[in-house]
């Protein structure tokens, strides 16, 4: 495992803290264990923080993927706010999830994301 992450329970969503440095297939797995936390904890909203994770390279293609993954799991049932400092490649990645029905998007910091959480409707 490259990557590491751990959940704080809020009292209106979850959050997600990852850290380590990015790999494609351990990315891909991330969507499942969103829902199946957000289930265990009755939560349908969460907070997930990749400002620690490194990465040398993402490929729009791996981007593709995950976007695609996270609407197929998440879809509209679990309501997405990410914190990721790369902000040209996460827009491609929330126009993938969110052209397939995904609650999904990227803040430069963790209070702007806690903001749209518990602000949208």
């Amino acid at each position: 495992m490259v990557s590491s992450f751990f959940i704080l329970k809020k009292k209106e969503y979850l959050v997600m803290t990852i850290q380590g440095t990015y790999d494609y297939l351990e990315f891909m797995e991330l969507p499942q264990q969103i829902f199946q936390e957000c289930k265990n904890h009755d939560c349908h909203k969460t907070l997930v923080d990749l400002s620690a994770v490194t990465a040398d390279e993402i490929s729009l293609i791996e981007l593709f993927f995950i976007g695609e993954k996270i609407a197929d799991v998440l879809g509209n049932k679990i309501m997405m706010a990410m914190v990721w400092k790369r902000e040209s490649l996460s827009d491609f990645l929330v126009d993938v999830a969110t052209n397939r029905s995904a609650r999904l998007k990227v803040f430069a910091t963790q209070q702007r994301a806690e903001y749209w959480l518990l602000n949208k409707c």
